[in-house]
């Protein structure tokens, strides 16, 4: 039977007054005469004492007492009262055979700030019934070791904290394709060719932490990285070099008033949901097309410059804006004037409830800035540019399954060649709804490039259909889009961080084991850890004013195991249908035979991703 709680209650206090009339009797017993009266008594009692130890000094009502008559009047109207709690306590407990608990009180929300030093962790919950020790910060240094999904040392009052991580990505791929996609490249086919592979996605090594409270830092590190050091028009091996990227390399300080958060160093812009979600807990092995035709396409997403991170008191409000330099690569350096880029992202959410467990996220963002500088020709002996260097883009995009690391090796499916203009806008939509296991995400992406004219940089000349190199092609304007729904067989659900407004690491209800019981019967004892299904289309149109980089439709089925926190297996399956015409220019600047590079490309990857 569940107890009461109430006559628990009333049971305890009964139990404290039996245990005090004792005491009470001996302490008016020991009064020799009638004491003065006082009001704050100060008599004690003399406890006996030992060989050990001398008597010690307990203080006694018995001085608020004239003589033992009032002393006996007061021990019996304290067993009437028992007797009357006795009473009660017994009508309690016979009034239910079995008595409804009352339900803890559930901690209330921390008003902490977000540590921001990893945007996945927040600032742990206090109790709110014991208000926080104020303390000198910097006064305590020492730390305290733990595992909190990676190796963490902190301060006592979380003034200074280390932690100490990193991600490992091995994927294996293969490939089927039309005949049209396996034509060389220079007549339509995909550049480089298609190949079934085993390779490291990611390799990354991190250190984060907290200084003096309101100071934090990261730097991270990307092992698994190639580079096209001879500039070769199709690269291969030889061409590729294998070089230590920077990721997140920043510093920030939080709680700047009116300002919030301000972060300065090689960071993500806040530009796009799937671009600032962190590639160790993506729905699928790859980003949508948009990730490398406007995201991120060159540098990983990362950009050197400062970003204000900052929200409305409830949380439902969120904005980031920031100006960073548009960078080409992923060493976060530019040896070139201009490239300067603003970029902006409001969130709201009409909907948040059960820390997310379900919500409806809602946002905007943009990007306007002057392309980057390129140099359009290279000597082919030596590698150095020729010539001057001209606002530049190249829109471009490779497939949702990868079939080589980070570098020019990935087969890339449709490509514009690079388009010289003035400036570029870019515009970002969100549409994100959490609802338990089920989640759903959809963005869509636009760009114009303002006096854009082709070049005659790229294979030759282009990899597409475009006017002659050189002619003006006024604004031109692309596109993309994508929409996915995934559900948690095992009835997980996604968890949110509100620091940067993006889906979080998501936790298994049961980690994944299997060992066999002692019985005699040995039977095999399995958890199955967390399982998800997930379904994506994908879009990107890199087609307007004459010219063509291809359009991609593509479709791509996911079913992720979660083995733990730290640890999940992917299996894509991707069918993309490419529609692509290649015309190369010859060199006498007249176009050349066209080329049909359209048709299905199908590709299964599976990758086993770990982070720490």
């Amino acid at each position: 039977m569940t107890r009461n709680p109430t006559a628990t209650a009333w049971h305890a206090a009964a139990r404290r007054w039996t245990a005090w009339v004792p005491a009470l009797v001996a302490c008016g017993a020991s009064v020799s005469g009638p004491p003065a009266r006082s009001a704050a008594p100060t008599s004690s009692i003399a406890v006996v004492e030992t060989a050990d130890a001398p008597g010690l000094s307990l203080p006694t009502v018995a001085t608020s007492f004239d003589s033992l008559s009032e002393v006996a009047d007061a021990v019996n109207a304290d067993r009437e009262r028992v007797a009357a709690l006795e009473q009660r306590l017994a009508a309690l407990e016979g009034h239910h055979g079995t008595a409804e608990q009352i339900p803890a009180l559930a901690a209330a929300p921390s008003t902490t700030a977000p540590t921001a030093t990893d945007p996945e962790h927040e600032a742990p919950v206090r109790d709110p019934q014991k208000p926080a020790e104020p303390h000198e910060v910097g006064s305590d240094k020492n730390f305290k070791t733990a595992w909190k999904d990676a190796f963490q040392a902190e301060s006592a009052h979380k003034d200074f904290r280390v932690k100490i991580g990193g991600r490992t990505q091995v994927d294996a791929v293969a490939f089927t394709a039309g005949p049209n996609a396996w034509q060389r490249p220079d007549q339509g086919g995909l550049d480089p060719s298609l190949a079934d592979t085993v390779d490291l996605r990611r390799a990354r090594f991190r250190i984060e932490g907290r200084m003096y409270e309101l100071y934090d830092w990261a730097c991270e590190y990307d092992f698994a990285n190639q580079i096209n050091v001879n500039n070769a028009v199709f690269p291969t091996e030889r061409d590729s070099g294998p070089l230590t990227a920077v990721t997140d390399l920043w510093l920030q300080v939080r709680e700047v008033p009116w300002l919030g958060i301000i972060r300065v160093g090689n960071q993500k812009d806040p530009y796009g949901y799937e671009h600032l979600t962190s590639s160790r807990w993506l729905n699928f092995m790859e980003r949508s097309f948009a990730q490398d035709a406007f995201e991120g396409p060159f540098n990983n997403g990362f950009l050197p410059g400062i970003q204000i991170l900052n929200s409305n008191e409830e949380g439902n409000l969120g904005w980031q804006i920031g100006q960073f330099k548009n960078t080409s690569n992923p060493f976060a350096y530019s040896n070139s004037s201009g490239g300067s880029m603003t970029v902006g992202r409001l969130v709201y959410l009409p909907v948040f409830e059960d820390e997310g467990r379900k919500l409806l996220h809602l946002a905007m963002s943009g990007r306007t800035m002057e392309p980057r500088r390129q140099y359009l020709a290279f000597d082919p002996a030596t590698g150095q540019p020729i010539g001057t260097a001209v606002s530049a883009v190249r829109f471009r995009s490779r497939g949702s399954i990868r079939n080589g690391p980070p570098g020019p090796l990935n087969s890339i499916y449709a490509d514009t060649g690079v388009l010289a203009g003035s400036w570029q806008n870019m515009i970002g939509l969100e549409f994100v709804g959490n609802n338990g296991p089920w989640s759903f995400q959809s963005e869509y992406f636009g760009s114009w490039l303002y006096q854009a004219r082709t070049t005659n940089a790229g294979p030759y000349a282009t990899n597409g259909f475009q006017p002659p190199p050189g002619t003006k092609v006024g604004t031109v304007y692309y596109q993309a889009g994508y929409a996915e729904v995934l559900y948690f067989l095992t009835g997980e659900s996604r968890t949110y961080s509100k620091l940067e407004y993006r889906f979080d690491r998501p936790v298994p209800h049961n980690n994944f084991y299997a060992f066999r019981d002692g019985s005699g019967s040995r039977r095999l004892r399995v958890s199955e850890g967390a399982w998800q299904v997930g379904l994506r289309y994908n879009y990107l149109c890199l087609d307007d004013s004459g010219v063509n980089g291809g359009v991609l439709n593509g479709c791509t089925l996911g079913l992720n195991w979660l083995l733990n926190p730290n640890a999940r297996v992917y299996f894509n399956y991707d069918c993309t249908y490419r529609d692509f015409a290649s015309t190369p220019w010859n060199k006498d600047g007249t176009p050349g035979t066209s080329y049909d590079g359209s048709g299905w490309i199908h590709g299964f990857g599976t990758r086993l991703a770990f982070d720490f």
